[in-house]
């Protein structure tokens, strides 16, 4: 688990890099403050996310819309809506290797915003 958030961290910080260039055509701190907040804002956003449906937020909202619309043009019956896995129970991937990932590129911006303002 330690080695995908490390390697996924790894790739993270050489796209933030990558993409300076292929966007600002150069690396510059203010550049790269800027691309790696929102790449650490989309990995954190994904692992709330994550966290928020594997605890089940959304399992009432799911059995409640499978209750009330209609399946192939026949209305389900309970046993069949009961018979359904709720979404918490799809995602099968784990979401710390996103949250680890997402909290060291914000570490990792807050240190170049500190360094950009104090230098």
């Amino acid at each position: 688990m330690l080695f995908k958030s490390f390697m996924l961290f790894i790739v993270s910080f050489c796209a933030t890099i990558l993409l300076s260039f292929l966007i600002y055509h150069k690396l510059t701190l203010l550049h790269f403050i800027n691309l790696s907040f929102f790449i650490a804002g989309a990995f954190l956003f994904l692992a709330l996310l994550t966290i928020t449906v594997k605890g089940g937020f959304f399992d009432g909202i799911t059995y409640g819309f499978r209750r009330t619309f209609i399946s192939k043009g026949k209305v389900l019956s309970k046993n069949e809506v009961k018979e359904m896995k709720p979404i918490s129970e799809m995602i099968t991937f784990h979401y710390s290797p996103l949250l680890i990932n997402g909290l060291l590129m914000l570490a990792i911006m807050l240190i170049a915003l500190f360094i950009y303002y104090y230098r």
